[in-house]
Parts: structure tokens; C-alpha cells; sequence
């Protein structure tokens, strides 16, 4: 089974139900939200692909990023995360093997139509919640355990591999 995850609508969701999920700071909602799914994924296997609008505060991301089997997509400028949704449901190869995770209507009606299963962000938040308490993995642990090093470590691997400040591989 594949979890496409309407993320912001999740985070909303998130923001009346648990502790951490401030919608007056985004990145800090996103990255609790990240954190709840790496390890939620860490116990339930399945593909996990969650979708944000892109926006202006996500411009300095990249569009797509994986984080400990988590995929991350960031909508572009043009477009927003519910038509990435819809569009990912319309070219699955399976899309009866997909589950959405939203409670927009639109969301909703659209991807029934191809036979995806869907679940509002509550009924998703209590599962969430339900796995994560029954798992052995700690709660508190934080998400920087699973993400890379800045653009100082970046740096340094560059370097390491023969690669200019640059980027493109010429050394001074």
C-alpha cells in the first residue's frame, strides 16, 4: 500500500489534536509532522509520500527530498499540493493499492473515482497515534537523528570528493 498525505491538511488537523503542531510556524509543524511519519513508517512499512503546497516558504527546498524512506514533495510555484495529489492518483500505475490521507472534499471525490482508498486526517492522526504507542520505538527522540548534516557538511564532503565551492568539480 502507498500513503499519499496531504500534509498541511494533516498538520491542520494535527494543530487541534496534539502538542507541537503550531499552523503560526510552518517549518516547525512540518518537521513534527515528518518526525511523527518517519517513525510511524518505522513501524508500518508501507510507501509513504507526503504533499506540501510549495509556496514562497518552501521556495529554498527542493521540490523532492527523501527523509528515512519518507517521500517529501513540495508543489512548484504554479501549482499546489492537492493537484499533485490528484495527479499522482490519475498516473498510479495501481491507484487501488494507494490511500489519500486529506479531508478535502475535493481531494476526496476526486481520487474515489479512481478506486483509491481514502481517510480523513483524524481517523489517520488516531491511527498515527495508536501505532506509535504500540510500537517500542522512543517518542521523544529528534528528527535531526534522521537528517543530514547542513550546508557546512555538504561542504566538506564536496571538498572531500574533489569539488569546488562551486559545485562543478574544478578545483581552484
Amino acid at each position: 500500500m502507498t500513503l499519499f498525505i496531504d500534509g498541511y491538511n494533516l498538520i491542520f488537523a494535527a494543530s487541534r489534536r496534539m502538542a507541537g503542531f503550531d499552523i503560526e510556524h510552518t517549518e516547525a509543524a512540518r518537521d513534527k509532522l515528518l518526525e511523527l511519519l518517519v517513525k510511524f513508517k518505522a513501524v508500518r512499512p508501507d510507501r509513504i509520500v507526503v504533499f506540501f503546497d510549495g509556496g514562497p516558504e518552501a521556495a529554498h527546498l527542493p521540490r523532492r527530498q527523501m527523509l528515512r524512506g519518507l517521500d517529501i514533495v513540495f508543489s512548484d510555484v504554479q501549482s499546489d499540493a492537492d493537484t499533485d495529489i490528484k495527479n499522482a492518483v490519475s498516473h498510479d500505475d495501481n491507484p487501488r493499492a494507494v490511500r489519500v490521507v486529506s479531508s478535502d472534499a475535493a481531494i476526496r471525490n476526486f481520487v474515489r473515482r479512481y478506486g483509491t482508498l481514502v481517510t480523513e486526517s483524524e481517523e489517520f492522526l488516531r491511527e498515527l497515534e495508536e501505532a506509535l504507542r504500540e510500537s517500542a520505538l522512543p517518542q521523544d527522540e529528534p528528527i535531526e537523528k534522521y537528517q543530514g548534516g547542513g550546508d557546512a557538511e555538504a561542504d566538506f564532503w564536496l571538498k572531500a570528493f574533489g569539488f569546488d565551492e562551486k559545485g562543478d568539480g574544478k578545483r581552484e
